[in-house]
């Protein structure tokens, strides 16, 4: 049963990891479409005005290159396949979280066979996961759960080292 409590506790704060990154990444490609869309409604706005053409090629190549430039940098960081993986993944680890807690809130004794599907799973999930999460997010819910819950693994480095740094500033 303890074994399955840890785990529980670590597909719920990868749910939370997940969640929080892709309001990250949600919000990153909300704000980075606000100048796309402006400049091409910029752009409409320009092009029917009386304006002399050298003039206004200047000012197509400029707009059109800064929403080049944000789209680039958009699929570079491929920041809509993050967006989505985290999506999917806080989905998958929030329904693996409530078949544990099922198991955990009937209070029997769990099958092996049951607790190594459940860490099968889960194990499974955190391989398909390509990319970290951001740094931010990794630290802020290090400080909010290391001390309650068990932690993925991928942040129990990272818990160590961040409880090494509040001890610094407690003897300050």
């Amino acid at each position: 049963m303890d074994i399955l409590k840890s785990y529980n506790d670590r597909i719920y704060i990868s749910s939370i990891l997940c969640d929080l990154s892709f309001n990250f990444y949600s919000t990153i490609v909300s704000i980075s479409l606000l100048p796309t869309i402006l400049g091409s409604s910029i752009l409409t706005v320009i092009n029917t005005a009386e304006i002399p053409d050298n003039v206004l090629k200047i000012i197509n190549i400029s707009i059109n290159g800064l929403n080049t430039i944000v789209l680039a940098l958009m699929n570079s960081y491929k920041v809509n396949d993050r967006m989505n993986l985290f999506k999917n993944h806080k989905i998958k680890f929030t329904k693996l979280n409530h078949i544990a807690e099922s198991l955990i809130n009937k209070g029997e004794e769990i099958d092996k066979t049951i607790l190594d599907n459940i860490i099968a799973d889960y194990d499974r999930l955190q391989e398909e996961l390509i990319y970290q999460y951001p740094n931010h997010i990794r630290t802020k819910v290090i400080k909010k759960f290391g001390s309650k819950m068990t932690l993925p693994n991928s942040l129990e480095v990272d818990n160590s080292i961040v409880r090494a740094e509040l001890s610094k500033i407690n003897e300050v």
